[in-house]
C-alpha cells in the first residue's frame, strides 16, 4: 500500500467495531505477503512508522470531527479526485480495502437501519476510489439519476460527515462490544434529519433511497 492507501485502510481498522490485531492488519497492508525484510532494525522501522501513522489516525477518530490528513489535497473541481495521481482517490482506496476485509464483523454488528447508515457512509467516502467494486457502488438505481459532475460534487461536500458518521457508528459499537450488542437504533439519522452528504436535503429524500 502506498502511504494514502494505509491512512484510508487504518481509518477502517480504527472504526472497527471489534479490536483487530496488531499483526494482523500489518499483514494486509503489505497484501499479505511476507514483507522480507533486509534486516531486524529494518523490520523494527518500518513497523515502528504504520504504528504511529495508526496512532495518527487513531487520535483523529476520538474528535468528534475526524479529518484528512493535512497532507491530502482535496482538488477542485471534484472529478480531478478521480485521477491516477489524486492523493484523495488513493485514500479511498485504502478505506475500500478495510471496508472490504472488515465488512463481515459490520455485518454482524449492526442490524438493517443501522445497516443502511453504514452503506451510504460507505457510499460516500469509497466514492473516489479507482478500485471497479467502489466504482460499482455508485451505478446502484438512483445514482444513474444524477450527472456524474453532480454526484461527485455531492459526495466531495459530504466527506467530512461521512467521516464523522462512520467513525462514530465504529466508537458506539466498540464500547458495547465487550458486554452486549449495541443498540444501533440510537446512532441511526432520522428520516427527517438533514442527509449526511451535504445536499441540504432531508435523509428520507436524499441518500436514504440510494
Amino acid at each position: 500500500m502506498s502511504l494514502p492507501e494505509v491512512y484510508g485502510f487504518l481509518f477502517t481498522v480504527c472504526c472497527s467495531p471489534e479490536p483487530v490485531d496488531t499483526a494482523e492488519w500489518i499483514g494486509v497492508v503489505f497484501n499479505g505477503e511476507d514483507p522480507a525484510y533486509k534486516s531486524d532494525e529494518k523490520k523494527t522501522k518500518i513497523e515502528a512508522a504504520l504504528l504511529e501513522v495508526f496512532a495518527e489516525v487513531d487520535a483523529q477518530l476520538q474528535t468528534d470531527e475526524p479529518q484528512l490528513p493535512e497532507w491530502i489535497e482535496v482538488l477542485q473541481p471534484a472529478e480531478e479526485n478521480f485521477g491516477d495521481e489524486a492523493l484523495l482517490a488513493f485514500w479511498a482506496d485504502g478505506f475500500f480495502d478495510g471496508v472490504d476485509w472488515l465488512e463481515d464483523v459490520w455485518n454482524s454488528s449492526l442490524d438493517e437501519e443501522g445497516k443502511q447508515v453504514w452503506d451510504t457512509a460507505v457510499k460516500t467516502l469509497a466514492y473516489f476510489s479507482h478500485r471497479d467494486a467502489a466504482r460499482e457502488l455508485s451505478d446502484k438505481v438512483g445514482d444513474t439519476l444524477i450527472s456524474k459532475h453532480k454526484l461527485a460534487e455531492t459526495r466531495l461536500a459530504g466527506l467530512a460527515n461521512a467521516m464523522a458518521t462512520y467513525a462514530r457508528m465504529g466508537r458506539t459499537l466498540a464500547l458495547g462490544f465487550a458486554n452486549t450488542r449495541p443498540h444501533v437504533r440510537e446512532i441511526k439519522l432520522g428520516r427527517n434529519d438533514l442527509c449526511f452528504c451535504g445536499s441540504g436535503k432531508k435523509y428520507k429524500k436524499c441518500c436514504m433511497n440510494l
